[in-house]
């Protein structure tokens, strides 16, 4: 609940941010909240659920990251296209509102403080480790090269500090994240997949500016086209949710990669006068595989581990999906930049400098280093379509009963 109204108040100084530097340290605040939010949750609901209905209560709580794909870009396209960018941020605060009134009525209250002690030098290894990798990472998608300071200097001292906590965490009595609860196979196997969210991330970062650059689309209109991802999700996600609790993880995850690694490879194909008809087909084709795989993955990792490590595991899980989303982001950032600047008039239409013939020869060309750059996810998606196999083929025990 503290992270929650945290959040909310960091969305309204966002929204009130007097200068650029102020509105990244309150995303930073937003973000340092957001990352209590989700493991605890899934927490709270992998806790709740029992052995035998993990899959089905896992399938509920995706329901809001469905939604999210259909309402937030039409939302917020509309918001900023009506309004201003400010809304995209305080309309956070009656949803904040009224989440942490609802968890101050449902949420079970516990009869004591937990015994844990807070392990401080895995915090001040693992938190600041993990952010500069990242600002290295990030560094690199902005299009710094590759000997840049900025690159590699915080990559160099955020590795050196991960595999500082990596070897703490062995060795010491109470890590931060214990982590050799990797050697479960199913877990280990599960989290591997986390690469799926590198395929998934680019994906999306592709699509909006392909609509917006390439087919010339307001936020509010490209918005509109991506919805059908979040309705294809709807339609297989209980389906998903419901098998994972009956069959073993490696019998219903690879179905939705091979949905997903079949619509990737098809948006290699995209043009400048591609129909938006066909796009919609294939992104709802898109979404049919995210509903069979998202919720899944997290389940079946969960489904292996005892009760007392379900808070870890999630924490775990998440950091993978960050990290592997944030390169995923990195590598396509390069790789479109890249083919944009290889054509001669692609990056001067995207831009809108352009007109007549030119503007025609500009779009075609930026479609193609689209189309291109489409190969980053979909190599990705099928090295997860791979992995998906090492998921458990037979049911085992859950080790949450004991």
């Amino acid at each position: 609940i503290g992270s929650i109204l945290l959040f909310t108040i960091a969305s309204v100084l966002c929204a009130l941010s007097p200068s650029l530097p102020f509105l990244i340290v309150m995303r930073i605040v937003q973000g340092l909240c957001g990352g209590c939010i989700m493991p605890v949750g899934t927490a709270l609901v992998a806790g709740a659920a029992g052995p035998d209905s993990l899959g089905r209560m896992m399938g509920l709580m995706g329901i809001p990251m469905l939604i999210a794909p259909i309402i937030g870009p039409v939302l917020g396209g509309w918001l900023v296209e009506a309004a201003s960018w400010h809304w995209v941020l305080l309309i956070n605060v009656p949803f904040g509102l009224a989440a942490a009134g609802l968890g101050l009525l449902l949420l079970p209250r516990t009869g004591g403080r937990g015994g844990a002690r807070l392990d401080v030098p895995g915090v001040v290894l693992m938190s600041p480790g993990l952010a500069l990798t990242l600002w290295g990472v990030s560094n690199a998608g902005s299009g710094a090269p590759a000997g840049s300071p900025t690159v590699w200097l915080p990559l160099v001292l955020g590795l050196v500090m991960v595999a500082l906590f990596v070897r703490r965490s062995l060795r010491t009595d109470h890590p931060l994240l214990d982590l050799t609860i990797l050697r479960l196979r199913g877990y280990r196997a599960a989290i591997l997949l986390a690469v799926f969210q590198t395929a998934f991330t680019a994906d999306l970062l592709l699509l909006p500016a392909y609509f917006q650059q390439v087919r010339g689309l307001g936020a509010m209109a490209a918005g509109l086209f991506i919805a059908p991802t979040g309705l294809g999700a709807l339609v297989t996600m209980p389906i998903a949710s419901r098998l994972i609790d009956r069959l073993p993880a490696g019998r219903v995850v690879p179905f939705g990669m091979t949905a997903m690694l079949l619509s990737v490879l098809a948006l290699t194909r995209v043009g400048a006068d591609t129909s938006l008809w066909w796009l919609g087909a294939v992104l709802a084709l898109q979404g049919l595989g995210i509903g069979g795989t998202m919720m899944p993955v997290s389940t079946a990792a969960l489904q292996v581990v005892d009760r007392r490590e379900v808070g870890n595991a999630t924490t775990l899980f998440n950091i993978g999906q960050q990290v592997f989303g944030a390169v995923g982001i990195a590598i396509v950032s390069v790789a479109l930049a890249l083919l944009l600047a290889a054509t001669p008039l692609g990056p001067a239409a995207v831009a809108g400098e352009l007109g007549g013939a030119d503007l025609d020869a500009g779009l075609a060309q930026a479609a193609g280093a689209f189309g291109r750059a489409f190969w980053v996810p979909t190599l990705f998606m099928g090295l997860a379509l791979l992995m998906s196999f090492r998921l458990p083929m037979r049911r085992a025990a859950s080790r949450r009963r004991r």
